[in-house]
């Protein structure tokens, strides 16, 4: 069983905030519920996931608590760093905790265990999903993401992931840049070696030199988890996305759990 923490915090007046009338993209309402309440629900209901931390505003994480969600609050402290390490000094720092972002209403529990099945045996320090193009084309046509070509396809990554508290804690330093390029996997590219470079240049370069890569630069073992899972992709940060949100609710078919 792992433990996960729930990055809801921040807050800053954009197009989406301002139609909706909230301060903070987590606490959007759809159908009567948070985007931030579906994250809580999935991981709730999910047999694998135990404690939940939430880092976010204290009165709005206050009036979800009295609406029956199960979580430990956190406050807020910042930026998203700050916010992350706020979350891992209230879980074991010795065991990867999941970390997930409030704003992917279309997390099921079956999604989350589907995720933690493919990391296998836990024995690496950092897991991180790769998603493939083909998988959001089938579902999702109309969404708009930024994907890098691998060898083995178009890829984007996603809003959930496991480290591990302790080599964050004391190396926090150097998830800086991969943090900043999280959506951004064109500028990650730019900071590859020379060779590795040459490989994306003439379409050879793999997941596995990633990994390899990505390990060497944050001092962890680092493995990415390729899979189809697009509920771990759609997150909400335009009106567009949010249309796209409420249709998938209506139509999505329902992932078992």
């Amino acid at each position: 069983m792992v433990e996960a923490v729930v990055l809801a915090g921040g807050g800053k007046q954009e197009p989406l905030t301002e139609q909706e009338g909230v301060k903070n993209k987590a606490f959007i309402e759809i159908y009567g519920r948070p985007l931030l309440g579906y994250v809580l629900q999935a991981l709730n209901e999910a047999p694998s996931v135990g404690k939940v931390v939430v880092v976010g505003p204290e009165p709005e994480l206050q009036s979800l608590l009295n609406r029956g969600y199960e979580f430990t609050i956190m406050p807020e402290r910042g930026s998203m760093l700050d916010n992350l390490a706020a979350g891992f000094e209230a879980v074991d720092r010795d065991r990867l905790a999941l970390v997930v972002t409030g704003d992917i209403p279309l997390l099921k529990p079956g999604v989350v265990e589907e995720f933690l099945g493919f990391c296998g045996n836990l024995e690496n320090d950092f897991y991180y999903p790769v998603l493939r193009k083909e998988a959001f084309a089938r579902l999702f046509p109309e969404t708009e993401r930024t994907y890098v070509r691998l060898k083995e396809g178009l890829v984007t990554g996603g809003n959930l992931g496991l480290i591990r508290p302790a080599w964050f804690l004391d190396n926090r330093a150097r998830l800086e840049m991969f943090i900043s390029y999280r959506k951004k996997p064109l500028k990650l590219i730019k900071i590859l070696p020379f060779i590795l470079i040459i490989k994306y240049v003439c379409k050879t370069l793999s997941i596995s030199d990633l990994e390899a890569f990505l390990s060497k630069l944050l001092k962890l073992e680092a493995r990415a988890v390729i899979c189809e899972l697009v509920e771990l992709g759609i997150d909400v940060d335009k009106v567009s996305d949010l249309d796209l949100v409420k249709q998938a609710l209506d139509n999505l078919p329902a992932r078992p759990g």
